[in-house]
């Protein structure tokens, strides 16, 4: 059995005829520069996703983590980025759909321009170029895979990740479970971490590939058998890791892809008033997600201060306050001056805000949350037309960038997801804008070549 994703879908040409660039995609599937494509595509979406960063960082799990990339990661993350860009160069739709979906580079862009206010240049530098490379990561699979395929690419990666964490499990219990020398203390000793750094990294993995299984199962996998080992071993995965995060991803994404599919079958005079309603209810959620997820935990015998999120939080706040404009500098404005205030604060050493828009506010400010905040609402906007007007040609698959953006936006009211380099979560954003972005293209393609094809081939 192979992992191999199948046939990448060829870029359709403007004025070609679609069934010919169905056809061409079929017949240069096996040639090797496709099977290569496939392969840096699998490793890179697993590297980015933070698989096996503690191996390729050379650290010891039985000291603290110190989390700092080595020279291996920093030569794997530049290759990523070269890799990544020669694969735009080759694609014939890099230029429309770079035009299409700019905005998902503003973040990684404002990043860099944190180098004029943070205390230290050079470290906000090689932090944003792997935030950068994420990015470019995710656009570049939607560039040049169409949605189906993109689907069933990230649901094989994920997959995959799943069997070696259960393998890594028990092989090699050392790295994939914690231990009491963690930097999170014995608080996480013996839960599950698989081939992640955390437990949260194996636990959003679990629950988000349980969700494309069994939303998606016979796209990714046509082995019946095998798709249900996987969702088992996924729950396994779930319950060793015992996150929250996870939990509520493995509750929250086959439900929104459901209700996603359901609202593309409507009637398109209902479809958009439906989907206002329901941002409506959601986004109150989402700022009430503190005390809601207090009140879930408690009910699982957890934490009920989020595992001391909410005292780090109220710390955050009132560090927000003293630098309000352009905030700290990205990373290492957390780094060097957040985190020591933090700690004489709350006693606690955190690596990073655990919530991704006061992330945002810490390192860039209320201006860069200000540009944050727009790009969220392009990216609800772009991806919700698919589901308000969903093109023929997606069908059912219409609703995945737009549930892929709410599940982001709302795993980052207890993670800090949206700038975090090498993160499966911006990966996903840039794959959903991408999906938008080409979906849309498509459609004016197809369109432009309707007519055409009417007037006869001859005059294509």
């Amino acid at each position: 059995m192979t992992l191999a994703a199948p046939p990448l879908a060829v870029d359709v040409r403007k004025g070609a005829r679609p069934t010919r660039a169905v056809d061409v995609s079929r017949r240069s599937a096996s040639t090797p520069a496709n099977k290569f494509l496939i392969v840096f595509l699998t490793v890179g979406l697993l590297f980015e996703f933070g698989a096996f960063r503690m191996q390729l960082s050379g650290e010891n799990p039985g000291l603290a983590i110190d989390g700092s990339p080595s020279v291996a990661v920093q030569i794997l993350t530049a290759s990523a980025i070269v890799a990544a860009g020669a694969v735009l160069l080759c694609s014939r739709r890099a230029s429309d759909m770079a035009l299409g979906t700019w905005p998902i580079f503003l973040m990684p862009a404002l990043a860099f321009a944190s180098m004029l206010w943070s205390p230290d240049a050079e470290f906000t530098f090689r932090k944003s170029v792997p935030l950068f490379g994420t990015v470019l990561f995710g656009f570049s699979i939607a560039t040049v895979m169409s949605t189906r395929d993109a689907i069933r690419l990230l649901g094989r990666v994920l997959s995959l990740a799943i069997l070696f964490s259960v393998a890594w499990v028990y092989l090699f219990p050392y790295y994939a479970i914690h231990n009491p020398s963690d930097y999170a203390g014995n608080t996480l000793e013996g839960d599950w971490r698989g081939v992640f750094t955390h437990r949260t990294g194996l636990g959003h993995v679990a629950g988000l590939t349980m969700a494309l299984l069994l939303c998606y199962g016979r796209l990714i996998w046509s082995y019946r058998l095998f798709r249900y080992g996987i969702v088992a071993l996924s729950v396994a995965c779930l319950i060793g890791a015992d996150s929250g995060g996870g939990f509520l991803t493995a509750a929250f994404v086959p439900l929104a892809l459901l209700v996603a599919q359901a609202l593309t079958r409507l009637k398109p005079a209902h479809r958009s008033s439906v989907l206002v309603l329901m941002l409506v209810t959601v986004l109150p959620l989402m700022v009430l997600a503190p005390k809601l997820f207090s009140a879930g935990l408690a009910i699982l015998h957890k934490q009920p201060d989020l595992t001391g999120r909410i005292p780090l939080w109220d710390a955050l706040l009132g560090l927000a306050q003293q630098q309000p404009l352009l905030g700290y500098g990205y990373r290492a404005g957390f780094d060097y001056v957040v985190q020591p205030q933090v700690l004489a604060a709350t006693g606690t050493i955190y690596a990073h805000c655990h919530n991704g828009y006061l992330e945002v506010l810490i390192a860039f400010g209320f201006f860069g949350l200000g540009i944050c905040l727009a790009v969220i609402i392009w990216l609800l906007k772009a991806t919700g037309r698919l589901v308000v007007a969903p093109p023929a040609h997606l069908s059912h698959l219409s609703g995945f960038p737009f549930t892929i953006v709410m599940y982001v936006l709302g795993a980052n009211c207890i993670e800090s997801f949206l700038i975090t380099e090498s993160n499966y979560a911006v990966v996903l954003l840039a794959l959903a804008a991408g999906l938008a972005t080409r979906a849309r293209l498509e459609v004016r393609e197809l369109s432009a070549w309707t007519p055409s094809f009417g007037r006869g081939l001859d005059h294509v």
